[in-house]
């Protein structure tokens, strides 16, 4: 019987080797950064070590590195911290301008904002998911203070110009957030040389495990806390650190880094075979996003499609079933039976995007696994077929 095949890394990341043999020794470790004593300086040694990794993964110094427990606390603390530090320093600013296609961590907290006088517009995007200069300096105000783009869509894998973003708004003093979660396993981050101001990871998109989140805040951004407790993360983040995550997140971070050209071309293939096969093999089926290719403007681990007249979350339960694992939507949406906001936003029409599905692609992935793929995915979709009324 063959192995069940694995599609769904943007809710979690096998670990590689060298990030759980970097990790162990610090499950069942007592030893808190905290501490005085030399279980404390192997800690902070520790930390310091994964910081440093890090930082280099997206070319960023350490100092400016804070460890969170994840991508969703690293929003909610480059949106919230930023916000009241503007406001409590009686800077300009209670506008928040963010992609009308930005993750639920980012547009609930932009609603929630609300609640604190702040407002904010969303900038619309075209069919394919893509977000232009021209649409975000339309809804930019006077007061705007924080300009949010993702670098990368999580669901439709859509790259956004974050360089020409950035620069914009710097020229502005308009500060500039960038959800990278989506985009650091496979897109090139150089933060010397794009002037983004803050910047979430996710490192269990990348290899890493899940309890360990990252936010990058520019020298000089003042931020503030979320948590108050301890001195941990320079102020910024109280809470004794989830150090064994941390460590693997730093490992993976220094794999990836040399890694990522050779997982790029690998996933590449992977995905375009996977589409081509299932365009061969099934009927009606409509891809959402950029056209695949390389140096195009989607990632090459995101494919996200649909089969008219069939109901995603069905799909994704018999795909389950017969040994593929992908996803309905975004890994922590998918249970909400509602039309994805994206697909939304992107102007997919309803049925197809209650009939999407989500492939997200990791280096460990084969050619192999993307023909046995689609032919369990297009078996999937003649049975439903058959027992949908109306269906194609």
């Amino acid at each position: 019987m063959s192995s069940p095949i694995f599609f769904d890394h943007q809710a979690g990341s096998p670990l590689p080797a060298p990030v759980w043999a970097a990790m162990e020794p610090f499950l069942n470790d007592s030893a808190n950064p905290a501490s005085l004593h030399r279980g404390g300086v192997r800690a902070r040694q520790a930390l310091a070590e994964a910081r440093e990794r890090v930082a280099r993964l997206i070319g960023a110094t350490p100092g400016e590195i804070v460890f969170t427990s994840g991508g969703t606390e690293s929003v909610n603390l480059a949106l919230f911290g930023h916000a009241r530090a503007n406001r409590r320093s009686g800077k300009r600013g209670t506008h928040l301008v963010v992609a009308a296609t930005e993750h639920a961590a980012v547009l609930r907290s932009a609603e929630r904002l609300t609640e604190e006088g702040f407002t904010f517009s969303t900038v619309p995007v075209d069919g394919m998911g893509r977000i232009t200069l021209e649409a975000v300096a339309a809804v930019v105000r006077p007061e705007t203070s924080l300009v949010a783009i993702h670098w990368a869509n999580h669901e439709v894998g859509t790259i956004a110009p974050v360089a020409e973003l950035a620069a914009w708004c710097r020229q502005r003093e308009i500060a500039f957030f960038s959800d990278a979660s989506a985009a650091a396993g496979t897109v090139a981050i150089d933060l010397a040389t794009v002037p983004v101001s803050l910047l979430a990871l996710s490192p269990h998109r990348f290899g890493g495990p899940k309890g360990a989140g990252v936010l990058y805040v520019r020298r000089g951004m003042a931020l503030e806390p979320l948590l108050y407790g301890g001195g941990q993360e320079e102020g910024r983040r109280a809470g004794t650190e989830n150090l064994a995550a941390i460590v693997g997140a730093g490992v993976a971070a220094e794999l990836l880094a040399t890694e990522r050209g050779e997982r790029v071309e690998r996933m590449g293939r992977v995905q375009r075979l996977l589409w081509q096969r299932i365009g061969e093999q099934v009927e009606a089926v409509s891809l959402h996003g950029p056209e695949l290719g390389p140096g195009l403007e989607r990632t090459v681990d995101n494919l996200n499609f649909s089969a008219a007249g069939i109901e995603g979350e069905a799909q994704a339960l018999l795909c389950d079933l017969r040994g593929l694992m992908v996803s309905s939507g975004a890994a922590c949406v998918s249970r909400d039976l509602r039309i994805s906001q994206v697909l939304r936003a992107m102007g997919v029409s309803p049925d197809l995007a209650l009939s999407n599905l989500v492939a997200t692609l990791g280096p460990e992935n084969t050619e192999e696994e993307a023909e046995r793929a689609a032919g369990i995915y297009a078996g999937v979709v003649r049975k439903l077929r058959a027992v949908t009324p109306g269906a194609r």
